[in-house]
């Protein structure tokens, strides 16, 4: 019994025959694993053993003549699953029952019905109707010159970490399989409202800020769906929502056109470069960058932090300076996160008249840095100059730059939000010795609270000190009574 109302079956599979060949001393074939693995789960999912009905294709497996039958049973089941392959395109169909079965697929993803796709292997061109369906990449490439691996092959072992990203990959295929079943359901059993006018349906706008997520080299695609996952829970819209045609020409104008929509371009960096081509000397990955800066968006890029810089520049040059450009931090990616979601959801305001010509130094531990950057973003459209601390490799140079900036700002803002207590104390004991130094007063200082809250107490305060509560988010009305506490000799 189908759980969705009307329906015969719940999910259809269409896959290649030779895809379910079971390997020599392996009982079941690849596909009827990923079913069977698919049927348990979905059952505890929605409820009961007998309420998911999968429907598997054994005749046009074997690229037999397609019939009315099948036809028919295609129609009555709420959701397609195709086993992608090179086995499923090179099929013996005749060009016409071919045709009259993607046509379907096409009719099905027009009117709102899903086609999920699980990407057995590798496919370098596919069928015009499945361009736009983001698939499940069950596979990954192998090392250089090694050819792509199907993961779960020849047979899956539970206790085996080489088949951990089988069970991850799969585990999401049937989330969004039961939450897809689950959502059909609910529409099919709302009654439709009785109008004496058929009106066409508006469809909801979706406001959220859009993030481009760069497609990234095979070993970080858990990482992504994982930085994709945290993105979507705090209310970011993750694109491309659809694998990228694999042609460099309609790949570039697939990017264009998802930056476009996009606040920021975010992207995690191996330290390998990925697959090169003639037509692509710096790689997919170097293409997504040109296309972003290209754009003018805000980038932001990551690396990890435990990277052999000498041993990737020994092997690939070109690729440790991309990866040592001043776009990429090397940070914790529970840090990298959070910063893509600050700069996301910042908007400022329109821009407001000149106040004052201070430059402000807006001191920053480097956890804290994009929360910083969005209070220069203020700080620049009052017209009022600032200064970031420099990003140096050596203590020493770092040193240099903050008491510069200490002795030559007119106010200074010290960011408290992931710092520690002890960093910000520190920080005041560097401005009271270089207030020995100055030619003139300090114009302002302040301790910008930050999130998260609540904040262990500095148990300090220097003279003439305050406290900005931003503790629920940048709140530009601190800001401006910060700005308007600067010495007034300072202001044009």
């Amino acid at each position: 019994m189908a759980f969705v109302p009307y329906c015969e079956h719940d999910i259809f599979v269409s896959y290649a025959h030779v895809d379910d060949e079971p390997a020599p001393g392996v009982e079941k074939g690849w596909v009827t694993t990923l079913v069977e693995g698919l049927r348990g789960e979905l059952a505890r999912k929605l409820g009961r053993s007998d309420s998911c009905s999968i429907w598997m294709d054994h005749q046009l497996s074997r690229h037999v003549q397609i019939t009315p039958e099948i036809m028919d049973t295609l129609q009555k089941t709420a959701i397609l699953l195709v086993i992608l392959s090179p086995g499923y395109i090179a099929s013996e169909w005749c060009e016409r029952e071919r045709c009259t079965f993607l046509a379907m697929v096409q009719e099905r993803v027009r009117s709102g019905s899903r086609v999920f796709i699980v990407e057995f292997d590798e496919v370098t061109e596919r069928p015009c109707e499945f361009e736009d369906l983001l698939g499940y990449r069950f596979w990954v490439r192998g090392q250089e010159g090694e050819p792509p691996r199907t993961l779960g092959m020849p047979q899956l072992n539970p206790d085996n970490l080489r088949d951990q990203p089988y069970y991850d990959r799969l585990n999401k295929l049937r989330s969004n399989l039961a939450e897809e079943l689950k959502q059909l359901k609910e529409t099919a059993e709302t009654p439709a409202p009785v109008t004496s006018v058929q009106e066409p349906e508006e469809q909801e706008s979706d406001s959220r800020p859009v993030v481009f997520l760069a497609e990234v080299t095979d070993d970080l695609e858990p990482l992504r769906d994982e930085v994709k996952g945290y993105l979507d829970q705090a209310g970011l819209r993750v694109l491309p929502e659809t694998w990228y045609p694999r042609n460099p020409t309609a790949f570039r104008e697939a990017v264009d056109r998802d930056i476009a929509q996009s606040v920021l371009f975010a992207q995690l960096l191996s330290d390998a470069a990925g697959k090169k081509s003639p037509d692509l000397p710096s790689g997919y990955t170097g293409l997504q960058y040109k296309l972003a800066t290209e754009s003018g968006k805000p980038v932001l890029q990551w690396r990890r932090p435990d990277l052999d810089m000498d041993k990737i520049r020994e092997k690939d040059a070109h690729h440790c300076d991309f990866l040592e450009r001043n776009t990429v931090v090397a940070v914790g990616i529970e840090e990298f996160k959070q910063r893509i979601v600050d700069r996301a959801f910042y908007r400022p305001p329109p821009p407001v008249p000149k106040r004052t010509n201070a430059l402000i130094f807006v001191d920053t531990e480097t956890e804290d840095r994009s929360l910083a950057e969005a209070v220069c973003d203020v700080l620049d459209r009052y017209g009022v100059g600032h200064a970031l601390p420099v990003c140096a490799d050596k203590p020493a140079e770092s040193r240099s730059d903050l008491e510069g900036n200490l002795l030559e700002c007119d106010a200074l803002i010290i960011i408290y939000a992931r710092a520690t207590v002890t960093w910000v104390r520190g920080q005041l004991l560097q401005c009271r010795k270089a207030s020995f130094k100055r030619e003139r007063p300090l114009g302002a200082l302040a301790i910008y609270e930050g999130p998260p809250a609540p904040k262990d107490p500095l148990g300090m305060k220097l003279s003439n000190m305050q406290t900005l509560d931003c503790s629920m988010g940048l709140n530009e009305g601190e800001l401006k009574s910060f700005l308007d506490s600067i010495q007034p000799e300072r202001n044009p």
